[in-house]
């Protein structure tokens, strides 16, 4: 290529081989980097504001108006308040955090470029792109800046994000860079995908400067996962409950008569304060955040909250070969060669890789044929090239050398190449050791030739050939630019009849072996062991990939072919199927579709374009990170998995269960705390009309907030014993009938243990306040205890259960608090608490004891009666 031409709107373009490096550091420091403008962070005030619009926080600041401004309590009003103040900080200070911890793990999963520098290809984050960068992009790429083309082999973009239209527009070099934005064919756009081909181009504009920058503002905004909105929603029901339990509290007091309407109002104001879960936002966002980063210190980015409940759930994984069961690193193992055919400079024509960088087939191949001492031939050029492509598993080219005949080479699948070539014995003999190389687990390619008379070295592909679809769906219009490497003359270069060349000759076969990830065995009995069915999706031959399942503990039966799924039984094959080969895009998204339709939470694996929209449809759809990954693969996929391991994957799904879990506890304890409040509330208000109100709303704050707040952010963290891939995938939500009935039946027992403890101070002749200290004394206690019982899988003292350190630090530290402020009286004086004698420590320790063997009781019979078959009428 003759050195490059003045790029517009940038600094003059360097020749081939790239910018020095010196000189892209001074142009990064001039333009800065290539980013687009970054959404305004919402200020201290909207972040307020946005805590405050919660359903739960308008009703404390309703309670705290009314308890300041209508009942004239200005302690306790002001204390309402100021705990709502610290709620607001909290959520204000865990929302800051979370939007930070996502931001970092954004930046790991940043898009990168292929940059020609100093004379090398390299890749580099694409935010180090300047002016003046010399990239190169292939299909599954994502444009890293606006560029003018200079180099196109059926270079084709989807434009959609920019111009709206759905049709990808071909690429030409010296095409259009000026007039209306869809008729620029001679450049690329920045964030724009490469879906077909490969091409050169030097970069014109970068950040806000690029086409894609004037309408940054239009791409903020985030839309909230199935986990965000389901907390939400839990807010809003605790919200109406709240309301209406005082609302109907009041009612009845009035229609029972005999209480004055200010103890009425002061009773409805504690009804609402107990009901309200305070800590709840902030000790699920903590949790949430705690949990992607420690996801991600595993390998596992999250790129959506939803994705940590979609991965806890799933029960098929659906997982690529190449790179994540196997290393990923090819080597040619073995080959067959035709007698008077130079196997070696096939494969080196037929062949994209450069600098050891391209597909990972193409470098194997590359490596090969030195060590057998074939290089590439400076005197010859490519005439036309049609890039590998998933339908037509087969890459062809056109080569010519000055004074030789220009020469077609095709590589791809034996099954693809094979029938195109001259029926014969070596070509049967080619055909007869597939099988046998297959068995072996090696990847078969075939390669083959034939000569192209009457084609000169220099006919560049430069326009789409008529009948050919310049965006692989139609044919190209009438002076249309099309896929070339130059500027078209309206009619089809010669090059592009080459390369559907019929009667091709055999070269011969090379296998390429994948060696199996060490991991990948104890990953698919992992899967097994937590009710996961690992099925393996190949482009590979159905016996290699058969080898490979056997090796890895996956059940090949059946081997579904996409051959196969021609019959009438195509959709029971796809749920059935142990191992998909042959496969092609469409069948991948046909499987998803499939397997979701018949109650299945599916993970898909991929890191390919064409993976793209099995990724975007399935549960999870997890891109693989590494050289073989591509921006649009991880575009489509809400988590990227930054090694490729199948293994990573399985501890993503054990700590997806265990945070889905961990969340679930949380709430449980919570709300369980809160129904017993209501409980004791309602039914202190009418038995104990000496109290006038058992829990003052001063009271409920302090234990829903501070004391409750502890322990349910150690839940959030907990470890729970036991292994979360042990039990089966969760597939219930937070809130589900027998959830709520587990939670109902604790905060009775609750409830009644702290009803029982009051009686016995009354009994005992206590005074007010110190029968009201007994029910605070017993109720924090009791629901300590409870954080053991909502973390339980099953039974509360299972083995291992005072493993959780967390948890056993939060439950001693919140009991140590509540003794404090009880025992030191200015301390007691603020929270309405009075000293208690020996006898009612020792019934709230008794309420604790018991809170456990009791709720584990009225679990077992609940069971129990659910398994009782119903007696014969």
């Amino acid at each position: 290529m003759d050195a490059l031409t003045h790029a517009a709107d940038g600094p003059p373009a360097p020749a081939a081989d790239g910018l020095p490096d010196e000189e892209a550091v001074r142009l990064l420091a001039e333009y800065g980097p290539n980013e687009l403008p970054a959404a305004r962070p919402p200020s201290l005030l909207a972040r307020a504001a946005r805590q405050l619009a919660d359903p739960l926080s308008i009703l404390l600041l309703a309670a705290g108006l009314v308890t300041l401004l209508v009942l004239g309590e200005v302690p306790e009003g002001v204390a309402i308040l100021a705990i709502l103040a610290v709620n607001v900080a909290i959520g204000v200070t865990q929302e800051a955090k979370a939007e930070q911890a996502v931001r970092a793990l954004r930046t790991m999963t940043a898009p990168m470029a292929k940059a020609r520098r100093g004379g090398a290809v390299r890749r580099i984050p694409a935010a180090e792109v300047v002016p003046g960068d010399v990239i190169e992009v292939a299909a599954g790429d994502r444009v890293p800046a606006d560029a003018r083309v200079v180099e196109a082999a059926s270079l084709a973009v989807n434009e959609a994000m920019l111009t709206g239209e759905s049709r990808s527009a071909g690429k030409r070099a010296g095409g259009a860079v000026d007039g209306a934005l869809g008729d620029r064919d001679g450049q690329l756009f920045s964030g724009t995908m490469v879906v077909r081909g490969s091409g050169v181009a030097v970069v014109t504009r970068t950040g806000a400067r690029t086409e894609m920058g004037a309408i940054a503002s239009a791409l903020h905004g985030q839309v909230k996962g199935p986990l965000e909105v389901e907390l939400a929603q839990v807010s809003k029901r605790i919200g109406l409950l709240a309301a209406a339990a005082g609302v109907v509290m009041v009612a009845l007091g009035l229609a029972r008569g005999g209480i004055a309407p200010f103890d009425l109002v002061l009773a409805g104001v504690a009804l609402a304060i107990a009901a309200v879960p305070e800590s709840m936002a902030a000790a699920v966002t903590t949790a949430l955040a705690l949990g992607s980063q420690r996801m991600a210190r595993l390998g596992v980015i999250v790129r959506r909250l939803s994705a940590i409940q979609a991965l806890g759930a799933t029960t098929v994984i659906a997982s690529d070969k190449t790179g994540t069961l196997t290393t990923g690193r090819l080597t040619v193992a073995d080959h067959v060669a035709v007698p008077g055919e130079d196997l070696w400079r096939a494969a080196v024509r037929c062949n994209d890789a450069r600098d050891g960088l391209g597909d990972a087939v193409d470098v194997a191949l590359l490596a090969a044929a030195a060590e057998h001492g074939t290089r590439r031939n400076p005197a010859e050029t490519r005439l036309a090239a049609r890039p590998f492509d998933a339908e037509t598993r087969s890459m062809t080219v056109l080569t010519g050398t000055p004074g030789e005949t220009p020469v077609v080479t095709v590589k791809g699948a034996p099954e693809a190449v094979l029938p195109r070539c001259v029926p014969g014995p070596e070509t049967e003999r080619l055909a007869a050791a597939v099988p046998e190389l297959a068995r072996r687990g090696l990847r078969v390619l075939a390669l083959a030739r034939a000569d192209a008379p009457g084609h000169r070295p220099g006919d560049g592909a430069r326009s789409a050939r008529p009948g050919e679809a310049g965006d692989g769906a139609r044919p190209a219009r009438p002076g249309e630019a099309g896929d070339g490497d130059r500027p078209g003359e309206g009619g089809p270069p010669d090059g592009w009849d080459a390369l559907d060349a019929a009667g091709l000759r055999p070269v011969g076969l090379v296998g390429l072996s994948d060696e199996v990830r060490a991991s990948a065995g104890r990953a698919v009995a992992e899967c097994r062991s937590g009710g996961i069915r690992v099925i393996m999706v190949t482009g590979d031959h159905a016996d290699t990939a058969r080898a490979v399942a056997e090796e890895v503990g996956i059940d090949p039966d059946p081997v579904v072919t996409g051959a196969s799924l021609d019959g009438p039984d195509r959709a029971a094959l796809l749920r059935r199927a142990g191992v998909l080969a042959r496969v092609d895009p469409a069948t991948k998204l046909e499987l998803v579709r499939e397997l979701r339709e018949h109650g299945e939470v599916v993970a898909m694996t991929g890191d390919g374009v064409n993976d793209a929209p099995a990724l975007r449809h399935a549960d999870v759809g997890v891109a693989m990170a590494g050289e073989e990954g591509t921006d649009v693969a991880r575009e489509a996929a809400s988590v990227v998995v930054t090694n490729g391991e199948l293994g990573t994957i399985v501890a993503g799904v054990r700590e997806g269960r265990r945070l889905h879990r961990n969340v679930g506890s949380m709430i449980g304890y919570l709300l369980t705390g809160n129904l017993a409040e209501i409980l004791i509330v309602l039914v202190g208000m009418f038995a104990w009309p000496d109290l006038v109100i058992p829990l003052l709303p001063v009271q409920l704050l302090w234990i829903n907030l501070v004391l409750d707040g502890i322990p349910a952010i150690a839940l959030g963290v907990d470890r729970a014993p036991g292994d979360p891939l042990a039990s089966r995938p969760r597939r219930d939500g937070l809130l589900s009938g027998a959830v709520l009935g587990g939670i109902a039946l604790r905060s009775l027992v609750v409830g009644l243990l702290v009803v029982a403890a009051v009686e016995a101070a009354r009994a005992l002749g206590w005074d007010s306040e110190q029968v009201r200290t007994q029910a605070v004394l017993a109720l924090v206690f009791a629901r300590l205890t409870l954080a053991y019982v909502a973390r339980a899988r099953r039974w509360t003292f299972e083995p291992g259960w005072w493993r959780g350190r967390a948890v056993l630090a939060a439950v001693a530290g919140t009991a140590a608090l509540q003794a404090l402020v009880t025992l030191v009286p200015p301390l007691g004086r603020l929270l309405a608490l009075a000293p208690l004698p020996p006898a009612g420590w020792a019934m709230a320790a008794a309420a604790a004891l018991l809170t456990p063997p009791l709720c584990d009781l009225a679990a077992l019979l609940t069971r129990a009666r659910r398994s009782t078959p119903a007696a014969a009428g």
